[in-house]
């Protein structure tokens, strides 16, 4: 899926505030996973009601967080 310009860059500032968070917080395994979950939980309302920028961004911001974190 090709994103535009504006949602990716978008996307990475989420991502990097989360991460930041992560850090900032000293979460662990479940901490983490629990953030995991309401990203997709996002992705999830995005996709039943077919916003095709947010079910984009949601996803791959989903997969970004999956791939560094594990889960």
């Amino acid at each position: 899926m090709m994103m535009n310009t504006y949602t990716k860059k978008e996307m990475m500032q989420d991502f990097r505030d989360i991460k930041n968070h992560i850090q900032n917080e000293n979460l662990q395994g479940a901490d983490i996973t629990e953030l995991i979950d309401d990203v997709h939980e996002h992705y999830e309302v995005a996709n039943r009601c077919n916003f095709k920028l947010s079910k984009g961004h949601y996803c791959d911001l989903l997969s970004r967080l999956v791939e560094t974190y594990g889960h």
